[in-house]
């Protein structure tokens, strides 16, 4: 291999040309103060700060160094450049970083970080365009059309995981049992069955019987608008220890016929005053005297229920707005959350129910 050789720029090569004439392997360097600080190679490659090693065009420098461009003397525009074993593309200060086709900007990330796609400010999804915030507030907008389009290939499951810090508390998943979609989490939730025209439990897996209440003792439904009633299963197939009543049930159910009282619930009249109106019902408390009366406990029979849990106010703090960062304003609010177990610092709550269908049942039979 033949020696290479360095030339300084002052003279051509014994040709009419003005630049330098290279042969075969020879290079150009430029130096200030005894550094190289541009060298051009036979292959037409460019190295700035150091010789090219295989790319057209490089630049050598320290930790941060790199390529600038400025509008003027005085303004940082765009730099392109490595720091900290990456390659980094950046702006001077103040400045945001835009990226155009077809000579117009599409997306562009601003001085706060922000990726914005399709708009040039975080307008808070008030225009098209899609926000993907630096605080973590993402936002996709569009007028007349769906925003978002989430698709799972090949198989059924998780479209959507929600969770709070590293715990999973929820899902939006295709299911496997009919065609729909499962909301809920883990072993608790539901499926939208449109072929159908149902709703049903279910879990991340498929369809569950008989395993999810609606509603809980500390958090009811109110009222329950329904064209037909409810239906409960009563198969014979599906019974054991099917017996008479005995006579200490019958007295109690002859007794129970005469506790059926008229009354208003506390909070209803709290909201209405005097327009709240009159309910008919029996006190689950008497039920259970009834019962203790002849040597019974309430407890084991499903008319009666009796639930105990925990419950604190809490108290969350307002929320300023920081539209820089996609935080909304919120105000400041309190929520009872309860537990199922004691713990220090709730009070504990216990309530009592009937389950009226049994009730009256019972109640028919001492007639």
């Amino acid at each position: 291999m033949s020696e290479i050789r360095t030339d300084t720029i002052n003279n051509a090569s014994g040709d009419n040309d003005s630049g330098i004439d290279l042969s075969t392997n020879d290079q150009v360097s430029i130096k200030t103060a005894n550094t190289t600080a541009l060298t051009v190679n036979a292959s037409q490659r460019v190295g700035i700060g150091g010789t090219p090693l295989g790319y057209p065009f490089e630049v050598y420098g320290g930790n941060g160094d790199g390529i600038v461009f400025r509008e003027n003397t005085n303004s940082v525009v765009n730099w392109f450049g490595a720091l900290n074993s990456l390659g980094t593309v950046g702006t001077g200060s103040n400045h945001s970083l835009a990226f155009y086709t077809n000579g117009s900007e599409r997306m562009r990330v601003d001085t706060s970080g922000n990726l914005l796609v399709g708009k040039t400010s975080n307008d808070s999804g008030t225009a098209s365009g899609t926000i993907v915030s630096a605080a973590g507030v993402n936002r996709f907008t569009a007028d007349g059309n769906h925003p978002l389009v989430l698709k799972r290939l090949t198989s059924d499951g998780t479209i959507v995981q929600f969770e709070k810090d590293s715990t999973i508390v929820g899902s939006i998943n295709s299911s496997p049992s009919v065609t729909g979609i499962f909301i809920g989490n883990s072993n608790t939730g539901l499926t939208f069955y449109d072929a159908g025209s149902s709703i049903l439990p279910a879990t991340t897996t498929g369809l569950r019987d008989n395993g999810i209440d609606l509603g809980n003792i500390s958090n009811r439904f109110d009222d329950i608008y329904a064209t037909n009633g409810t239906i409960q299963t009563s198969d014979r197939n599906e019974k054991q220890d099917i017996e008479e009543l005995s006579d200490a049930e019958q007295r109690v159910a002859v007794v129970a016929k005469g506790l059926m009282r008229k009354f208003r619930w506390i909070d209803s009249v709290a909201e209405k005053g005097d327009n709240a109106r009159t309910h008919f019902g029996i006190i689950a408390q008497d039920l259970q005297d009834a019962f203790t009366a002849e040597g019974l406990d309430a407890s084991k029979y499903a008319m009666f229920t009796s639930n105990t849990w925990w419950e604190k106010e809490i108290s969350v703090d307002a929320v300023e707005a920081d539209e820089e960062n996609g935080i909304e304003a919120k105000d400041a609010y309190t929520y009872m959350d309860t537990k199922d177990e004691a713990t220090e610092g709730y009070t504990e709550k216990t309530r009592l129910g009937v389950r009226y269908n049994q009730l009256l049942a019972f109640i028919i039979s001492a007639l």
